[in-house]
């Protein structure tokens, strides 16, 4: 790594956790300088304003956490055992690198147009375009029923969602068991065995 992209790695390190900490409105370049512990003028040099900071802070974010995923999914799997895979990518991450991923939502109305759109854009390849392509597969095979493969797959991030809350955890426990649950849920439904 060079002596620049260090610099840049350290600075949206910091930005990260300022963000997560913090909203869109309330950390300033001056923050971020400091907490990267660089000069604002070597800060100004890399990121000329806060927007694009954010944006490369984001996508970058998103990029890792599509490469970590695509790393992990077994390609000649059933459905179940690849949305497993790539679910568990998430939820072993550390909390704080998954409050990054909250932020899409939490601040997206602070931007407009192509920033705004990057974000989307960044978030969906990272996670649902991800779970559309394993559907879509298990829809050929006839593993599941044949629907909207994008409504459904942002129903199964629906559901993922909710085994990172507190009451989630406390109630399900362990990441294999909301793992699981979140799975039946997805695949069976409410339904009686």
């Amino acid at each position: 790594m060079t002596r620049t992209e260090s610099t840049i790695a350290h600075i949206l390190a910091a930005a990260e956790k300022l963000f997560v900490a913090r909203t869109y409105a309330d950390v300033s370049m001056r923050d971020i300088a400091e907490a990267a512990e660089v000069s604002t003028g070597a800060l100004y040099h890399h990121f000329p304003g806060k927007e694009q900071l954010y944006y490369a802070m984001l996508t970058t974010y998103m990029a890792r956490t599509r490469q970590a995923t695509l790393a992990a999914r077994p390609l000649d799997s059933t459905c179940r055992e690849r949305l497993r895979a790539l679910t568990r990518v998430y939820l072993t991450m550390r909390p704080a690198q998954r409050q990054i991923m909250r932020l899409v939502r939490r601040d997206l109305n602070a931007f407009n147009g192509k920033l705004r759109h990057g974000v989307v854009k960044a978030y969906q390849q990272a996670v649902p375009d991800l779970v559309e392509q394993v559907l879509c597969d298990a829809m050929n095979k006839k593993e599941i029923r044949t629907q909207d493969p994008r409504w459904l797959a942002w129903a199964y991030v629906a559901i993922v969602e909710t085994t990172l809350g507190e009451y989630a955890q406390t109630r399900l426990g362990t990441v294999d068991a909301r793992l699981d649950a979140a799975l039946d849920l997805f695949l069976d439904g409410a339904r009686r065995p």
